[in-house]
């Protein structure tokens, strides 16, 4: 087919940082890149004070992270949502270290709670810590994402809906 002079030409609208992967963080938003950052960085500080019992020398890099997103007030949240999960989980969650490129799907399921918590689905959001959490800790999870999540949309960071599939990853 040929197009015209006069035709307008729309090339297609592709994230040129995007390498197509379909677990690969790359094409992420912001907000979301930042809640897998925090994640990661959170499990790989967790795991360095379970065997030197000190923080790392320059301090933690999960403070400093939160500061220069301008953040620092959620971080108390988002510590205590990461106590829940750690707790309150029925099992190990999959979390990569902070230079993987690829996302588990514990790691894009706990991205999709915060934004259902941030995008007022209560119901989805519970229904999926129901299924993720035991039963004492599901009620306990629901509102610390919602308070984190709500804190980082105060603070400017919206998160887009869910994608399909992303919250079922879960269970």
């Amino acid at each position: 087919m040929q197009r015209s002079m006069d035709e307008e030409f729309d090339p297609p609208q592709v994230d040129p940082q995007a390498c197509g992967r379909p677990d690969c963080i790359c094409a992420l938003p912001i907000g979301e890149r930042f809640i897998l950052w925090a994640l990661r960085q959170w499990q790989c500080e967790l795991v360095d004070w379970r065997h030197e019992r000190a923080l790392p020398p320059g301090g933690s890099a999960l403070v400093r992270g939160f500061g220069l997103a301008g953040l620092p007030d959620t971080l108390g949240e988002f510590a205590t949502l990461m106590d829940v999960l750690l707790f309150g989980a029925r099992r190990a969650l999959a979390i990569h270290a902070p230079s993987c490129s690829c996302m588990s799907g514990d790691e894009a399921a706990l991205i999709a709670l915060c934004s259902l918590a941030q995008g007022d689905r209560d119901g989805l959001l519970l229904a999926s810590l129901d299924a993720m959490m035991v039963p004492a800790a599901a009620d306990a999870a629901a509102l610390r994402f919602k308070l984190f999540a709500l804190a980082l949309k105060g603070a400017g960071m919206n998160l887009p809906p869910p994608q399909s599939g992303a919250v079922g990853r879960l269970n």
